[in-house]
């Protein structure tokens, strides 16, 4: 005999039930959306912190030596360093009267499930905000972003005392930045492969991250140089936007004049809790529930990428 299903209604679902029946239509909603939050490499983190190694000196004993010699023996000089996990939360909460109201003529039948479904999609909006955003995870409750984690060597110098005696000036912690005023060029972006691979990247890693305004620029510039007799009706390019093979990644949410040459290989998004619902309890005549993850940011090898600014819009 087939047990009949409950009602997908959280006042009779329980908080375990309440995400098998939206956990995973959520989860694939954000990770469905088209950003740059999307395309970082995630794993699996266990605790309320990530952890990283970082060299601060090289090991002193490479050098050539003579038969029979006594071999010296050393190592790199290497410090530790954490990112506190942060907690993002969207809510949900629909009226009594909302939910019989939709049942009526004109209405849209399930309003808790379309309400679930927006909450879904604001919180893949904000995590790709905070992504690509300047917070702080000593002191703002947002995750780490581009923003901050590619500069020009002050946020890692700084970042925990125990770190910054140790590798103050460490150019590995210093991404190239460049904030002169300038349209973008393909030369430009020739520039900033080469810096990043110079520094360590390998091509194959490397990304571009920018607006679509200047992804619309980059295509004018690669539309003069591929003039030719059409031969279909058909203008423009189709696909996604590359330059010498590294892909451009647009997103709404860069600022203005932005342009980054990211290693992905570097960048680590670590996910304690991935977006689950829970329910809340509601003193009102409504349904209440929520959609929280647990995650943070980190880039490994700051040097690797690149940050431009200024860009003519």
């Amino acid at each position: 005999m087939v047990e009949k299903l409950k009602a997908l209604a959280t006042g009779t679902n329980s908080r375990a039930e309440l995400n098998d029946l939206y956990g995973d239509a959520i989860y694939d909603a954000i990770r469905h959306e088209t950003n740059f939050y999307n395309k970082l490499p995630s794993r699996k983190v266990i605790g309320e912190r990530m952890g990283y190694r970082v060299k601060t000196a090289d090991t002193s004993t490479a050098d050539s030596y003579k038969e029979n010699d006594v071999l010296v023996t050393g190592n790199s000089t290497r410090s530790r360093g954490y990112f506190g996990i942060k907690q993002l939360q969207v809510g949900v909460e629909v009226t009594g009267l909302m939910m019989e109201a939709a049942k009526g003529a004109g209405g849209i039948g399930d309003v808790w499930a379309e309400e679930m479904k927006d909450a879904a999609l604001e919180l893949a909006d904000e995590l790709d905000i905070q992504a690509l955003g300047a917070a702080d995870p000593n002191s703002s409750d947002d995750m780490s972003g581009l923003k901050y984690l590619i500069d020009d060597g002050n946020t890692y110098t700084s970042y925990g005392e125990t770190i910054s005696s140790g590798r103050t000036g460490y150019s590995w912690a210093v991404s190239n930045v460049d904030s002169d005023t300038e349209d973008i060029s393909l030369s430009l972006m020739r520039d900033m492969i080469t810096t990043n691979v110079t520094d360590g990247a390998k091509p194959g890693n490397l990304a571009f991250v920018t607006t679509p305004n200047q992804e619309a620029k980059i295509k004018d510039l690669m539309q003069n140089l591929q003039r030719m007799v059409p031969v279909s009706s058909k203008v423009g390019f189709e696909g996604m936007v590359e330059v010498d093979g590294i892909p451009v990644v647009t997103d709404v949410n860069v600022d203005s004049g932005y342009l980054y040459c990211v290693d992905m290989a570097k960048m680590d998004l670590g996910i304690s809790k991935a977006p689950t619902v829970i329910q809340l309890p509601s003193s009102k005549d409504a349904q209440s529930a929520a959609v929280v993850t647990y995650q943070q940011l980190m880039n490994k090898l700051p040097k690797t990428s690149y940050k431009k600014t200024g860009l003519n819009t």
